[in-house]
Order: C-alpha cells, then structure tokens, then sequence
C-alpha cells in the first residue's frame, strides 16, 4: 500500500496526509519503507485516529483568519496574533490576514502539545541509521514531481512529460550534491557527477571528447548526469572565458538528452541563483524543472547536529559515551544553540560538529579521569568557528534565494519560507531612531552594516 492509497481509504488528498507527517515532525522511518511502501504501524495509527486527520485534512485545505486559527486549536486570538508578529508580520497586517499555514503547526510552534502523536512516535533513539534527517516535506514534493520517472502511465493517463533537465537551487551548503543522490535513488537511476572542472577541460582540448562520454553513457539505461555549479558555467561574467562555449556544450548535453527518450538519461545541474541563466536556459524542453533546497530549518538544525555527532562511531566510542553522559543524544540537549544557528547550511553544521569532536578529543587525550564536561564554553567555541563561514555575502544569497523561492514555491513550502524569512530578519540591522533637535541619544549601538546589491532584498544586514 502506497500513501495515495492510505489516503484514499481515509477519505483525505495525499497533500494533507503528507503534511500531516512534516508539521508533526513524524519520522519517515515509521511511515513509508525504502519502495514506498506504508508501514503497518503508521496505518493502523491512520485508522485509529482518523477522526483527528479527517479534521487536520479540512484545516489544511482552506484559507483560515486569525479567528479561524484560534477556535480551530481553543486558544485566545492574542496568542495567534504574537505568533504572527513575531515571526516579522505587522500586527494590523494579521488582524486582516488569510492563510494557509495549518492551525496544528501554529499550535505546536506555540507550545501546543499533541501526546498521542507523541507516544506513537518517539524520537529515535538511534540517528546513526536514518537515511534522511529531516526535510520530510522536501521528500515529499520530489517524490510528486518526480513521479513521471516512477508512475510511466502519466504520460498516457494525463499527458504529463519527464523534464529534459532539473536544477536544484539553493545557498552554498545547502545539500543539493546530497538530494540529487536521493533523487537519483528514488526513480532508480545510477549517479553519475560531472565536474565544472570537468566540461571546463574539455573545452581547451577536444569537445569531441565529452561527446564520446555521453554517447557511452547513451548505451546505460537510467542515467542522471548531475552538473556541479551549472549556474557559474553558463552565467555571463567577466571571468567566463567560455560563454558561448559552455552554452553550446549544454546544449549538446540537453540533445543527447532528447535523442532516445528510451534511453533515459536525465541532466540534473546544481545553482545557487536562479537568476543568473538565460530564460532559454529554463525553458520547456531544457531544464524546465526547478527544484528548491533550503537551508534545515531549527529543528533539522538540532538532529543534523546528532546525526553527525554519531554517524560511524562504534558501541564503545569514547565520543559516544560523553554523549550519553550528558544526555545528549536527544534533540532538547542541542535546541539551545540550534536555535542560535539561524540560516546555518548543513556544510556549517557539519563544521560544527567536527570542531567540537576535536575539541572533545583533545580533552580526552589530556584528562586521565577522562571526566569531561561538554560545557557551554567548548560549546560556544565551536559554534564561533563554525560560524565565521555565515558572512555577509553568504546572507546576500539566503536573501536571494528566498525571493527566488516565495515566487516559485511560496504555496509549497509557506512554513519553510515564514521561518528563513525570520531568520533572515534577525540579521537585519535596527535603523538607529531619529534624534530630536539638540539631543542625543545614549548608549547607541554601531552595527556592522552590510549592504545589499538586489533593491529587492533586505538593505541593511548585522553579523
């Protein structure tokens, strides 16, 4: 059985049964298996407690007013009202508003608890065998949008085509090497990654060459080519020597693409900014399938920090036992500073976790009662060496991406983008207040301004 079918036999769309899973943070592990395939204990919890979905499903399928939202999860409308505000919507622009954040998410991320979810749930107890941490929404829609590779019917049934080619955008770090992966594993296709470096090279020898390569991976069946930094490759710049070049070569790419649609190869390309290609580029036939990859939002923050903390490590690793010791193989050890890594990428989290193993390790070396305390000082030195990688041209490109996204996928992913756009905000520096005439104020801070090049992205930014 198949979620669509689950969802089917429940009486509800697969959309809200999916975001059901996200908004209450449910473990993929416990739902589906590696075919897809739903497990018995998430159906039988479906069938159980169908009346709560049933009513989580209507929420989610309609425009809700701050009212709607208060009397949907019993709370007082001045509860919503500060949600709304905190995350950087005006007050009187709520009082008016119309959304279609779900109620439940809103309830949870104000304190609301749900035990029967909870206790059928748990957090894993183990992060070292998760294949995917986090990102359950993100799953979700590539497996819809990818579902002309899985489902070979569409194409007869509702006249839907494959893409050419797929691009996943993101900022530096965000993990699009890593979902081009699991894309390729979800439609059973073999990786295959090509360098910039790679086609650069062949431009100064022999483009020859690279034709023989693709016509040898012609003869594979189900081949995804993923193109590293295909933005830098085609974008027009001073440095690019190789314009016309890189576009024919692409170009070549995209055909070899379209020669044998039995052949099934597929072109996946990396970019950091949607902005920078030709709209030829993003047409119907090329890589007319833009996918989004977003930096972990809080929570992801807290489990990525976990996962890489244990992946690989042994029964009787030292670093295995300090963090036991200190109950820190539970997500509430890590909220703390998950919650002050605000538009942290994984590549940043992974420096993160790494600084603090060497730290720890170094500890152990020294102390013969190996009595260590993972204390708030190692803590924050980590942290700080992680983040010096969060500058202000890396926040220029958050800020960029989330424009690109809100125009894109602002209906798929609402709760992601009203979450980096918070983050986003609490970089922004607080204009100074006007002086009176003949006075002065005291105590005033000095911000480092950092200042945007987009008109349409925040102006002033504090590191």
């Amino acid at each position: 059985m198949k979620l669509k079918d689950l969802s089917d036999q429940l009486g509800i769309s697969l959309e809200s049964l999916q975001n059901f899973i996200y908004d209450f943070n449910i473990d993929l592990g416990f739902c589906v298996d590696d075919n897809f395939n739903v497990k018995e204990e998430f159906k039988n919890f479906a069938e159980k407690n169908i009346d709560f979905l049933k009513k989580y499903a209507e929420d989610h399928s309609k425009e809700k007013t701050l009212s709607d939202i208060a009397k949907a999860i019993n709370v007082s409308e001045e509860k919503v009202l500060e949600f709304f505000v905190s995350n950087g919507i005006p007050a009187e622009a709520v009082k008016n508003i119309k959304t279609n954040l779900s109620s439940y998410l809103i309830h949870l991320y104000i304190g609301g608890k749900y035990d029967f979810i909870d206790k059928a749930f748990p957090e894993p107890d183990n992060y070292n065998n998760k294949s995917l941490v986090g990102y359950t929404d993100l799953f979700f829609y590539l497996n819809d949008m990818l579902d002309p590779f899985i489902n070979k019917e569409q194409l007869q049934t509702w006249g839907i085509s494959r893409p050419a080619g797929i691009v996943l955008y993101g900022p530096p770090g965000s993990g699009k090497i890593f979902w081009a992966r699991k894309m390729a594993q979800m439609i059973g296709y073999e990786f295959v990654h090509v360098y910039k470096d790679y086609l650069a090279g062949n431009l100064k020898t022999s483009k020859n060459s690279f034709t023989n390569f693709l016509n040898t991976k012609m003869q594979h069946p189900k081949t995804m080519l993923f193109i590293d930094s295909l933005d830098e490759l085609v974008s027009r710049n001073e440095n690019q020597t190789f314009f016309s070049e890189n576009i024919e070569l692409i170009n070549t790419i995209l055909r070899h693409s379209k020669k044998d649609i039995h052949q099934e190869l597929l072109v996946v390309g990396s970019a950091e900014i949607l902005s920078l290609f030709d709209d030829e580029i993003l047409s119907p036939g090329n890589f007319d399938m833009q996918i989004p990859v977003f930096p972990p939002n809080s929570d992801e923050r807290a489990q990525l920090i976990i996962y890489h903390l244990v992946q690989n490590l042994v029964e009787d690793s030292p670093l295995l036992n300090i963090l036991k010791t200190h109950k820190a193989l539970c997500k509430s050890f890590w909220e703390p500073i998950a919650n002050e890594m605000r538009l942290f990428s994984n590549t940043m989290i992974i420096d993160f976790t790494q600084s603090l193993k060497k730290r720890l390790y170094a500890l152990h070396r020294k102390d013969e009662t190996k009595n260590i305390e993972l204390n708030d000082k190692i803590l924050s030195a980590s942290f700080n060496e992680a983040k010096a990688k969060l500058t202000a041209e890396y926040i220029k490109r958050c800020a960029v991406f989330l424009l690109e996204a809100k125009q894109n996928v602002g209906q798929d992913f609402s709760h992601r983008i009203l979450e980096l756009e918070a983050d986003l905000e609490s970089y922004q520096a607080k204009k100074p207040p006007i002086n009176k005439i003949g006075f002065k104020q005291v105590n005033e801070e000095n911000p480092a301004i950092v200042e945007m090049d987009n008109e349409n992205t925040p102006t002033d930014l504090i590191i």
